[in-house]
């Protein structure tokens, strides 16, 4: 009887019921960082759920940008019309060197889960002792 009980349970529960009840998680938070002074320097941003649990990998791939130079860059709270406080341990980011051919990438894993909603933008600044924006871009919700 009482596996019985158990199966109809079971047969008039509906399919779709636990697929309901899971959270949707977005997968990327994505975005282009952009010269402040109109020249050609790009960053593109992607930030997405690291490999352990409750983390954030970072990663900003810069290209157009010049030889030799060492940038120092966060994801911030905000857009860049208002930015806001840094996204994690800012000692945490690592800085960017740029090769002979204007290209650099940085890569961080914060101790963060990923944030499903807020506004979010990259800032990239001349140099570790330099604090002047030279690119920044507003980060996207892609699902």
């Amino acid at each position: 009887m009482r596996r019985s009980r158990s199966l109809r349970l079971l047969l008039l529960t509906p399919f779709w019921a636990p697929l309901a009840a899971a959270p949707r998680l977005h997968d990327v938070w994505a975005g282009t960082a952009i010269a402040v002074n109109g020249g050609a320097m790009r960053g593109d941003l992607e930030m997405f759920a690291g490999k352990a649990p409750n983390t954030t990998f970072v990663e900003l791939a810069q290209r157009n940008d010049a030889p030799g130079a060492v940038r120092s860059w966060r994801v911030r709270y905000g857009t860049c019309a208002k930015p806001g406080e840094v996204f994690g341990d800012a000692a945490a980011y690592p800085t960017i060197r740029i090769g002979k051919e204007g290209k650099g990438v940085g890569t961080v894993t914060l101790r963060l889960a990923l944030p499903d909603t807020g506004g979010f933008h990259v800032a990239v600044t001349a140099s570790p002792r330099d604090p002047r924006p030279v690119a920044c871009g507003d980060l996207v919700l892609e699902d």
